[in-house]
C-alpha cells in the first residue's frame, strides 16, 4: 500500500537521483510545520522505460520511449494511485515521468 502525505502538510522541494537501488528519483519534502523535517519519497524504476522526464534532472534519456499509447495505459491503470491534495510515489511517478 502506496504511503501519502497531504500537500497541507507537505512542500515539494526538489527532485534529486534516488538513494534506493532500482529507483530513479526521490522528490524531497518538507513538513510545512516544522521546517527540520524533510522526507524523501522515491518513485520511478530503472528497470523499466516511462514517457518523459520533467524532473530537470534526466539522468536516464534512454529509458524514454515517448509512446502515447503506452502513457495512455499506464494513466489508465494508475489512476486509482492518484488521490487528490496528496503527494505520493505515484502523483510524482505521474506528474514527472508520465505527463
Amino acid at each position: 500500500m502506496p504511503s501519502y502525505y497531504p500537500m497541507s502538510e507537505w512542500k515539494f522541494i526538489r527532485y534529486v537521483k534516488a538513494n534506493e537501488e532500482g529507483k530513479m528519483y526521490s522528490a524531497i519534502l518538507q513538513n510545512r510545520a516544522d521546517t527540520t523535517k524533510k522526507i524523501r519519497i522515491n518513485f520511478g524504476s530503472t528497470k523499466y522505460s516511462n514517457y518523459s522526464d520533467n524532473t530537470g534532472l534526466n539522468l536516464y534519456p534512454g529509458l524514454i520511449h515517448g509512446d502515447e499509447d503506452r502513457k495512455e495505459a499506464y494513466r489508465k491503470r494508475h489512476a486509482v494511485y492518484i488521490k487528490p491534495n496528496m503527494f505520493s510515489s505515484g502523483y510524482f511517478s505521474w506528474r514527472a515521468l508520465w505527463t
